[in-house]
């Protein structure tokens, strides 16, 4: 419940002209569209900042990460910790205070604000922490974020068990005169901590609340242990694959001498490793694909039980909840509400999509007979003869597109778009020494031309370097918060009992105390977030541009949507702030920037040479992207069928004694895979996502369909119109998670049918199709 879950900056100073400076046909489409001079002049520092930048840095007094000054050194990561615990110590117990029946009418009516605030308290270290403790490159710094982390966690989850803060909730969410007091938004947040206290088994007897908390620390141990193995493999043991069957293969890329081939019979290889992958896309003779395949994904006995008792698990804590199933227990707080509504969803998208997969299977039976002489394909051809038609269908020789994907100019192609749309865009903020973690992060403030300054920061970490996590990521950071409200002092004279100081410090503990927002009443913390990659770092050869590949873009994309979502997201509650809203909306931003990056118009403001400056021809871009989905319609598939059995494993059927997840693998295979299943496979050990997304599996298909359905509806006829971006901007993005996102949607298409978000709406976007951004 509580919570929910920077560097090289160079100079660029008043020495750099105030103009254009070179003849780059992006500013120039940028200016022809309405984006001012001076906005323009924001973006060419960008450009000049990321594609040649200097070795200069900020000189100034050092600060703390973040600007938080009394965090400049390891230590005082615990420190701040332990303020923060004893701040938030304060507010439970003046929360708690508040469900007595002679309690002030007006304590009970800020309860909601207070867990509000309490939330707020931790997640301001917890979230930092989280970032710090896998960005940070120097280990001290990295062990004290993530010893903060672990002691405010602990903190937290004593919390989430709190009948005091329960009852406190209950009491003002029952009083009528306070319910009827609250916004819109407060009524969500309401909402949020209720179900989230209840899906702790706050509600349940002692005895049984006991075992609930039993079963949670079972299920994390099983988690951690599902995760471990598929990750180490560590049962696992060499496996003798005989060179014969390698025949055709270049096996100098499995590390494979040429003298070795004439001697030895067999290669070791581990199960689940490259070298078996590269064997099932490369080897001409079906039996070493099968083989490989076997290797892998059958066999392997020890993760799938650990699966298994996951899943009973999961199922035996539904059931003291009151619930039929995990997904019945998982999806109480989602769009789609219950398993039979996903399930919906899961059986029209399928259909929608099953005819283009079909052709696409028609395809490669066609070029296995061709080769083999048989059509029959079986899971273990799909990467071979996936690849076989990519190189058939692949032009003889496509030109480059890095060249016109250098760093600055694909920033500096957001900025403009997000300017264009919502009237908001970047520019390069100087950074402090000691504000951020590494030398090569960069600092950018979002301007608001409708507020007038900054609505937040985005902290860019970019560059791949050891010990840095190799995936993409989002970290909030900070959330909107309206501030103002805030008694700090009244939660020591309310909150105060023996044990804790009589004198405390009711300063901020991050040190912010907010800005006014324009039209709105009250200060406002503003977002801070971290945008995390890992691109080349740059290179001499290219005059210090990084040149990104089209994967980096969709990912610098992808990512970015994210963050506008928190920069406009800006509510007063932290709860509901930007992407704080139900798991199966908040990829909605993300996945349709994706529509936006290949669509011509936005490219004309996005990719251009980094050296002369000429725009990429769309043609050339074309060409990869038609080549690059052709098989978009099979992986899309697998994540319907991925998705129907993470539903499957998390439905009544994991109570039953005789459960099987191979069986229920073989099932599905069956009813909806298109190749035939194989009997006793252990796949599922390896599907990681089945202990992060429990019957949540689905959301990114579903925000798929409506990302696609809203592109084509609200954007696609002029991509740039500040009209379109204004109506997704204020009735989607500014209200976070703090309405109903049916409602939203609703809205926004224009269809009162999808306000009720049933089965029926359920069922309208399953109809939609995924629609993948195509090229224009």
């Amino acid at each position: 419940m509580l919570p929910r879950l920077a560097g090289r900056v160079a100079r660029w100073a008043p020495r750099r002209c105030l103009h254009i400076a070179r003849s780059d046909s992006a500013s120039a489409t940028a200016l022809a569209r309405g984006v001012p001079l001076a906005v323009e002049r924001d973006h060419q520092v960008l450009v000049d900042l990321l594609d040649r930048p200097s070795q200069a840095h900020a000189q100034g007094a050092p600060t703390g990460l973040f600007h938080i000054d009394h965090l400049r050194t390891p230590p005082d990561f615990h420190v701040l910790a332990e303020r923060t615990l004893v701040r938030c110590q304060l507010l439970v117990n003046r929360i708690a205070r508040a469900a007595a029946p002679d309690a002030p009418q007006a304590e009970r009516a800020s309860v909601v604000r207070h867990l509000d605030r309490l939330s707020d308290m931790l997640c301001g270290v917890i979230d930092m922490a989280e970032l710090v403790r896998h960005a940070h490159p120097e280990s001290a710094w990295a062990e004290a974020a993530n010893a903060a982390y672990e002691y405010l966690c602990n903190f937290m989850n004593v919390l989430n068990t709190h009948t005091g803060l329960y009852d406190a909730l209950r009491s003002a969410m029952n009083d009528p005169d306070v319910w009827r007091s609250l916004s819109e938004e407060a009524r969500a947040v309401a909402l949020i901590f209720l179900r989230d206290f209840e899906k702790s088994g706050i509600h349940l007897p002692p005895q049984e609340r006991e075992r609930f908390v039993q079963l949670s620390d079972e299920i994390m141990v099983l988690g951690r242990a599902f995760l471990q193995d598929m990750a180490t493999g560590a049962s696992d043991e060499p496996v003798a694959f005989p060179l014969e069957l390698l025949r055709g293969v270049d096996t100098s890329m499995l590390g494979i001498r040429p003298g070795l081939l004439s001697r030895a019979r067999a290669v070791p290889v581990m199960p689940g490793s490259w070298e078996v992958h590269y064997i099932a896309k490369h080897a001409p003779d079906a039996r070493a694909r099968k083989l490989a395949y076997e290797i892998s994904y059958t066999g392997r006995p020890q993760p799938v039980q650990v699966l298994e008792q996951l899943l009973r698990t999961r199922y035996e804590l539904a059931k003291l909840t009151g619930k039929q199933s995990f997904a019945e227990m998982a999806l109480v707080d989602k769009m789609a509400g219950t398993p039979a509504h996903a399930n919906r969803f899961l059986h029209r998208i399928a259909a929608a999509q099953r005819p283009a997969a079909e052709r696409m299977m028609a395809e490669l039976s066609r070029l296995k007979q061709a080769q083999e002489g048989t059509a029959s394909l079986a899971l273990w051809d799909r990467e071979y003869y996936a690849h076989v038609y990519l190189q058939q269908c692949q032009p003889t020789r496509l030109a480059p597109l890095s060249p016109y994907l250098s760093l600055g100019s694909v920033f500096a192609g957001l900025s403009r778009l997000f300017y264009l749309l919502y009237g908001i865009h970047f520019r390069a903020a100087e950074i402090q020494p000691g504000e951020v973690w590494c030398r090569d992060v960069l600092k950018l403030d979002v301007v608001d031309e409708r507020e007038g300054g900054v609505i937040g920061a985005i902290y860019c970490d970019l560059f791949s370097r050891a010990g840095k996590p190799p995936s993409a990521a989002h970290y909030t950071v900070r959330c909107s918060r309206r501030l103002d409200w805030d008694d700090a002092q009244e939660d020591v004279v309310r909150g105060a009992r023996e044990g804790l100081p009589s004198q405390t410090d009711t300063e901020p503990l991050l040190g912010v105390h907010g800005v006014p927002a324009r039209e709105r009443p009250g200060r406002f913390q503003l977002p801070v977030v971290v945008l995390m990659t890992d691109f080349a770092a740059p290179t001499a050869g290219v005059g210090g541009a990084t040149l990104l590949r089209w994967h980096d873009v969709e990912t610098l994309f992808h990512e970015m949507g994210h963050a506008l979502h928190s920069m406009i997201g800006r509510t007063e509650y932290h709860n509901v702030s930007g992407t704080r809203c139900a798991t199966d909306f908040v990829e909605l931003p993300s996945i349709l920037m994706e529509h936006f990056l290949t669509d011509p118009h936005v490219v004309s403001l996005t990719a251009h040479h980094h050296q002369s400056g000429a725009p990429l021809p769309y043609a050339q871009l074309e060409a990869h992207l038609q080549t690059q989905r052709r098989l978009d319609v099979l992986d899309a598939h697998q994540q319907i069928l991925l998705a129907t059995l993470d539903q499957q494993y998390h439905s009544a059927c994991a109570g039953e004694s005789d459960f099987s997840t191979s069986r229920e693998l073989e099932r599905v295979q069956s009813d909806m895979g298109l190749f035939p299943p194989v009997p006793n496979a252990t796949w599922q050990g390896q599907f990681g996502h089945l202990f992060g997304y429990g019957a949540t599996y689905y959301s990114y298909l579903l925000d798929r369909a409506i990302a696609a359905r809203v592109w084509t509806q609200v954007f696609q006829a002029n991509p740039l119109s500040r009209e379109a971006g204004e109506l997704y901007k204020t009735e989607v993005l500014r209200y976070g998670g703090g309405k109903n996102p049916w409602h939203m949607l609703a809205t926004l298409l224009r269809d009162d049918a999808l306000a009720e978000g049933d089965a029926r709406a359920m069922e309208m976007i399953g109809r939609w199709g995924l629609g993948p951004p195509t090229p224009s």
